[in-house]
């Protein structure tokens, strides 16, 4: 990793973007990035500039079928002998690396300027010692696994996009769009950044991290039988009375021992569970209903409709009117 080239600013030459497509690869998170980087290139031209990027499609073999059933007919990786910025696209399987996707990030990462992994395209940074002492970040189903897998790993649960020295990674597939744009706007300005996302009709700075997006159902798996009990009478019930009183109770412990327990195995308090648990089902509510802020609030278990919208966008990063408007 020392043979890393500082990032330039603004770019004297193309750059060269090499998008590793692996087998069964989600479309969006194939081609979100590619998508940015070409509406860069558009932009720059409409402009009467050169084009940033030089584009390259490759793949670990001939034609390949993405998950959705499309085929991409990418370049053969193997002949691909540089790249200033390598992408390694998202598969659809939640941690598998395919062993040649791993050899292609082994050959061709040690020369690049930066390295970037979308969605659960972060397991080949790590299967390949990139993500060692470093931040980052997967798809929010595949946290939990990302930080079994590679326990050096600094992995970060609520971000769209993580940056750590020449080393980059999104949340999702669609996130790997919001990294794009920051990488156009670390290297070309945020002018030309927010050029592309008005041209690609999405947010020049989408609001929120994945948390937004995210499960409480995430830890049921890690707990014993009788938390998980209590955690599925939360989940079911989310606007019943919580308070850790009770829910020691359920689970035949003094409070005190409870709350210790649950964070043992939860890595959170039984508080934080509740009230995200609370705000999980409010966004369904938000999304599905046309009811009132205050009767979603207190349906949810909320005492104020004030409370409700601090904790709402303390969890989600936005506002519950935002979350509407945005999905509802």
């Amino acid at each position: 990793m020392a043979g890393m080239k500082a990032t330039r600013r603004f770019l004297p030459t193309l750059r060269r973007v090499v998008l590793l497509v692996p087998p069964e690869a989600q479309l969006i998170g194939a081609m979100g990035a590619l998508e940015v980087l070409d509406a860069a290139n558009r932009v720059l031209v409409h402009a009467g500039r050169e084009p940033a990027y030089d584009l390259v499609l490759a793949g670990v073999e001939g034609a390949t079928r993405s998950i959705a059933g499309a085929v991409l007919q990418p370049a053969d990786i193997d002949t691909i002998e540089v790249a200033d910025v390598l992408v390694v696209g998202g598969a659809s399987v939640e941690g598998a690396v395919d062993p040649r996707v791993a050899a292609a990030v082994a050959r061709l990462a040690p020369t690049a300027e930066r390295v970037v992994g979308v969605c659960v395209g972060a397991f080949a940074l790590g299967e390949t010692g990139w993500l060692d002492g470093r931040r980052c970040t997967t798809h929010w189903l595949s946290l939990d696994e990302l930080a079994r897998r590679f326990p050096a790993a600094l992995v970060e649960t609520d971000a769209l996009y993580v940056e750590d020295g020449p080393v980059l990674t999104s949340a999702g597939g669609a996130a790997g769009i919001d990294l794009a744009l920051h990488l156009v706007r670390s290297d070309l300005g945020p002018r030309v950044a927010r050029a592309v996302a008005r041209a690609l009709v999405v947010f020049a700075h989408r609001p929120g991290g994945q948390s937004q997006f995210g499960s409480a159902l995430r830890l049921r798996p890690h707990l014993d039988g009788t938390l998980r009990a209590v955690v599925d009478e939360v989940l079911a019930h989310p606007g019943h009375d919580h308070r850790v009183e009770v829910l020691a109770e359920r689970a035949h412990m003094s409070p005190r021992h409870f709350a210790r327990v649950f964070r043992d195995q939860a890595g959170e308090t039984p508080a934080a569970f509740v009230t995200r648990a609370r705000v999980e089902a409010a966004q369904r509510a938000l999304a599905q209903s046309d009811d009132g802020l205050d009767a979603i609030g207190a349906a949810c278990g909320f005492g104020t409709t004030d409370g409700f919208r601090r904790a709402f966008q303390r969890v989600t990063g936005v506002t519950p009117s935002a979350w509407r408007e945005r999905f509802g």
